[in-house]
C-alpha cells in the first residue's frame, strides 16, 4: 500500500511540472520513491507551487472595476479576438466557462487547476512527516505546503462560495485534504467550514515557520507571507483582533517597505526580490493587458492621477496605461519567471483597516501614513481622526496599492457586493454597451464549469448558474 502511495506521489510530480526526475530514487522498474526531505522539497516545488508558465486566475481581473476595454486596436472588418475571448467573464454571463467564444488556452476554468495544484500539496502532507533528512527543512515544507493549500482553498472560496461576511452557511468548495484522486461524490463543504481549514492550515505554518531564522527568495513562501496571507483572510471574516495580531508578526518578521520615492522613474516595480518589501514571488498572474485587450480603468486612472506625487502611476504603468511595469512581461519564447507577489505594504493595509474597525484610529492612521510616506512624493497630511473617513481612506490606498494583485475582486465581495458595470463593444464602429453587475448579484459568486459538475454528481451547482444571459444595454 506505501509503495503504492509513494509511486502515485511521484507520479503527480510528473504529470505537474515534470518534477520527478533525476532526483528521486528508483526501487525498482515500475516504481520511484520519493522518501527524502529534498525529495518532497522538489516534488512541491513543481505540483504544488502555482506554476510560472500558466495563469490559472488570470480571468479574475476581468471582473472587477479596476479595468476597461481597450479599443485602440479595434477594426470594422471583423471583431476583436481579444475582446470576444473576454466577453464571457467582463459581462459576468452565467455561462462564462462553457462558452465558445472564450480562447481556451488563454482563459481556462480556475476550479480544475486549483485542485490539481492542492492535489500535488497534499501529496506532499501525506508523506513528509515521514520523509528522511534534516529536521528544520522537513519542518519548512510542511510549512510550505500548509500554506500552499490555504492559499488555493482562500482562493476557491473566494470564487466559488458566497461572501464570508454575508452568508458563512452557504455552500463552498469540498475539502480535499489527502492526494487520493477520487472527488466523485465528495460534496461541498460550507464557507465557514473551508474558512476553518484555511486558518488552520496557515496557523499551522506559521507555527512551524516560526521556530527557524526567516529565509526570503527563491520563489518559496516564508513566515512574513503566511501572516500576510492569514490577516487578509481575518478581514474577510471581520475577525479584527485576529487580523491586526496576523499583520503585526508579518511587520515584525517582514522587511521594510520599499521607498518608491528615491526610486528613478525609470525603475521597473515588479515581482522581484530586488525590492526590500517583496516576500513572496509567485505563480504566473497573466493579465489580459499583456495582449493589448484591457487597459487601466478610468476610475482607477483617475484616483492614480488625483494625487501628482503618486509615483506609482509612472512606476507601474507605461504611457498607454498597460500595467507591463508593475508585471514583468517576457517576449515570446523566452523562460518564464513567476510574477505575482505579496508585499509587505499589504500588511499595513490589512493592519489599519482592522485598527479601525477595532477602534484604534490614531494606531490605523500610523500605519496610512507610514505607508503614503513611501509612496508619495512631499507627503504631508492632516492626520484623519474620524473613522468612517479613515476607514474609506484606507480602502482607497488598498485598491490603488493592491491593484491586479489578486485583492480587488474579493475586497468587493466583502465590501458589500455593489453594483458595478463594464462598457463593451467588439468593432470599433459599434455602439458601446453597458452591462451591469447588480448590487449583491448572484454572479458576484461564480457558477461551477458545468464539466466539473458532470464528474462530480456530488456536487450542488450555485444560483449564479441559472440567471439568464446578461444583456448589454
Amino acid at each position: 500500500m506505501m509503495k503504492k502511495l509513494q509511486f502515485m506521489i511521484c507520479l503527480l510530480g510528473l504529470l505537474g511540472l515534470g518534477a520527478c526526475s533525476d532526483y528521486l530514487e528508483k526501487e525498482s522498474s515500475d516504481e520511484v520513491i520519493v522518501k527524502t526531505v529534498s525529495d518532497y522539497s522538489e516534488l512541491l516545488l513543481g505540483a504544488g507551487y502555482p506554476s510560472p508558465t500558466k495563469a490559472i486566475y488570470n480571468t479574475l481581473y476581468l471582473l472587477d472595476d479596476d479595468f476597461m476595454l481597450n479599443d485602440n486596436n479595434f477594426n470594422d472588418e471583423t471583431d476583436n479576438a481579444g475582446a470576444v475571448g473576454v466577453f464571457p467573464f467582463f459581462t459576468w454571463q452565467p455561462d462564462m466557462w462553457e462558452r465558445q467564444e472564450v480562447d481556451k488556452s488563454s482563459y481556462d476554468e480556475t476550479y480544475s487547476p486549483t485542485y490539481e495544484r492542492i492535489m500535488g500539496v497534499n501529496a506532499v502532507l501525506d508523506g513528509i512527516d515521514e520523509a528522511t533528512g534534516d529536521v528544520e527543512e522537513r519542518d519548512r515544507v510542511k510549512a510550505e505546503a500548509l500554506a500552499l493549500r490555504g492559499y488555493y482553498y482562500f482562493m476557491l472560496v473566494n470564487l466559488y462560495g458566497e461572501p464570508y461576511n454575508y452568508n458563512k452557511k452557504a455552500l463552498g468548495v469540498p475539502l480535499k485534504l489527502t492526494a487520493d484522486m477520487e472527488t466523485n461524490g465528495k460534496a461541498r463543504s460550507t464557507v465557514e467550514e473551508v474558512y476553518g481549514q484555511i486558518v488552520k492550515d496557515l496557523t499551522e505554518s506559521s507555527a512551524l515557520f516560526e521556530k527557524y531564522t526567516k529565509r526570503r527568495g527563491s520563489f518559496r513562501i516564508n513566515l512574513p507571507t503566511v501572516n500576510i496571507l492569514l490577516s487578509r483572510v481575518y478581514l474577510h471574516m471581520e475577525l479584527w483582533k485576529e487580523a491586526i495580531a496576523a499583520a503585526t508578526k508579518a511587520i515584525e518578521h517582514g522587511n521594510l517597505l520599499t521607498n518608491y520615492v528615491n526610486l528613478p522613474e525609470s525603475a521597473i516595480c515588479i515581482a522581484n526580490y530586488s525590492y526590500s518589501e517583496v516576500e513572496w514571488v509567485y505563480g504566473n498572474g497573466n493579465t489580459p493587458s499583456r495582449l493589448n485587450t484591457v487597459l487601466v480603468s478610468s476610475d482607477l486612472r483617475e484616483k492614480f492621477d488625483a494625487n501628482p506625487n503618486d509615483t506609482r502611476r509612472l512606476l507601474w504603468f507605461d504611457a498607454n496605461w498597460n500595467i507591463t511595469k508593475k508585471r514583468l512581461s517576457y517576449p515570446s519564447g523566452t523562460p518564464r519567471m513567476p510574477t505575482n507577489s505579496i508585499r509587505m505594504s499589504e500588511a499595513y493595509l490589512n493592519r489599519a483597516e482592522a485598527l479601525v474597525q477595532d477602534n484604534q484610529i490614531g494606531l490605523a492612521w500610523d500605519d496610512l501614513e507610514h505607508l503614503r510616506e513611501n509612496r508619495y512624493r512631499d507627503y504631508d497630511e492632516a492626520e484623519i481622526t474620524d473613522a468612517v473617513a479613515l476607514l474609506e481612506a484606507i480602502r482607497e490606498e488598498r485598491r490603488l496599492e493592491l491593484c491586479y494583485d489578486e485583492v480587488r475582486w474579493f475586497d468587493l465581495r466583502r465590501y458589500g457586493m455593489p453594483a458595478i458595470s463594464h462598457r463593451y463593444k467588439a468593432r470599433s464602429s459599434a455602439n458601446w454597451q453597458t452591462y451591469v453587475l447588480t448590487e449583491k448579484d448572484p454572479l458576484y459568486t461564480l457558477p461551477i464549469p458545468n464539466e466539473v459538475m458532470d464528474e462530480n454528481p456530488g456536487l450542488q451547482q450555485n444560483e449564479s448558474a441559472k440567471q439568464p444571459l446578461r444583456q448589454g444595454k
